[in-house]
Order: structure tokens, then sequence, then C-alpha cells
């Protein structure tokens, strides 16, 4: 029998499965899931800011009617908010009686800053030593921005500059649990941080201290850029303290 040349017969490609092969099909049930954590979640963001923006003040009930209305949202996720902003300590829950807005202590705030100093002091140092040219100048952006928004005196939208920058700083440290820790912390120190930072004397004060904090950075001095952001957190901490003082008297 004569055999033919293997490489002269054409080869036909096996189908592609693949290509034609149809999506898997979605639990029953997900795009409502998804669009119920989306109003959750949306939820619980405005109800913080409210707080942060002193919009619900401290020890304010709340009354869920009242923000179903504001918000335009039923008391299912107006209650799963609650929940969750109870647990980042920015509300507490009454039995039976409902909910309101967390009043912490003068000794609160006071260890709260002291632990969040500390941890902003080692992100800075390191930061300091490690971060590229380039990092740097991305912070310096933001920076300058800031600066932009104060001599503006557009007061939330420099808190939310400042804000991103505390955040950049602890990033670029690039230690997990270091970002977890103070993230953690943060949601309990917004309102304080808000409160402080936009006083007059405090905000001054405060603009002056960042300015020194990204010089030396630029400079590679990480000891004396830690050591100004840990006094910078602990002067806000004190400065709202006073203003609870001065509220009360």
């Amino acid at each position: 029998m004569q055999m033919g040349n293997v490489m002269d017969t054409p080869m036909t490609a096996p189908p592609d499965h693949t290509a034609s092969a149809p999506a898997p099909e979605e639990p029953p049930g997900a795009e409502e899931r998804r669009r119920r954590h989306g109003v959750h979640a949306d939820t619980c963001g405005r109800i913080r800011d409210m707080i942060v923006h002193g919009e619900l003040a401290s020890g304010e009930r709340i009354n869920e009617m009242e923000l179903c209305e504001v918000l335009g949202v039923s008391r299912t996720p107006i209650r799963e908010a609650l929940k969750v902003l109870a647990a980042e300590g920015l509300v507490e829950l009454l039995p039976n009686r409902g909910s309101r807005v967390t009043t912490p202590s003068t000794d609160e705030i006071v260890n709260l800053f002291a632990v969040i100093a500390a941890l902003e002091r080692l992100a800075a140092e390191t930061v300091t030593l490690q971060a590229s040219a380039q990092a740097l100048g991305q912070l310096r952006a933001l920076h300058d921005e800031m600066l932009q928004r104060y001599a503006e005196q557009d007061r939330d939208r420099y808190f939310e500059l400042n804000h991103r920058i505390h955040e950049t700083i602890i990033a670029m440290a690039d230690n997990p649990q270091l970002t977890r820790t103070h993230a953690d912390l943060m949601t309990r120190a917004r309102r304080p941080r808000f409160v402080a930072i936009t006083t007059d004397g405090r905000w001054d004060e405060s603009v002056k201290e960042h300015e020194l904090v990204m010089a030396a950075m630029e400079m590679r001095d990480a000891r004396f850029a830690g050591e100004i952001v840990y006094r910078h957190v602990l002067k806000t901490g004190t400065a709202y303290i006073q203003s609870l003082a001065g509220a009360k008297t």
C-alpha cells in the first residue's frame, strides 16, 4: 500500500469550543443582591458624611424616618448602615430605643489620637527614607492642591485633600498591617479631625505643619518628618477637645 506524504495533507484545526461557550449563568437573585449592596453602601457613606460634617451632631438621636426622606431610601438600608456605623464607633445602638451619634469621652479622644500619631510617624519616616522621587512628586501635587483650597477658604474640599494626604502617606509606607489598623482608627477620628482642622486657629497652624512635613520629606529628613507628623496629629486631637470645652461654656 502506498502511503501519502503526511506533510502534504492539509490539516483541519480542531473546533474552538471556547469561543462559542456560553457565559456561566449567575445564580438567581445575583443582580438584585448587587443592587441592594450598592444601595446599602451608598446609604452608609452618606450617613457617615453627615456625621463627619456635623449635619448629625454628637449625641443626637437619629430619626430613621427623617433619614429615609432625606436620602430617598427605605428603612432597611438605613438600619443596615447604622449597624455598620455602630461597628465603626460613630453610632450607638440603643436597645429598643433606636440609635444616636456617639459622643466620645476626652480620654477616648486622647488615646485615639495618640495611637494614630504613632502610626503616622512610622509611616512618614518610612516614606521619607524609601519613597521614589516620583512618589514624593505625587504627594507634593496633592499638597499644593490642598494649599490652593486653603487659599480659597474651601473647608470641605480642603479637608478631603488633607485626609487623602494622610491616607496616601500610609499607603506609600507599604505595610498592610499598618494600613488596616490606621483605617480602622480613622473612621473614628474623621469627625474630630474635621472639627479641629477646620476651626480658624487650628486650620492656619495645620497648614504650616503640613508644609514642614512636605519639606522634610523632600529633604529626606526622616526623623524631622516623623516628629512633625506626630505632633501634628496630637495637636489635632487637643484642638478637638478644646472645641468641645468651648461649646459647653
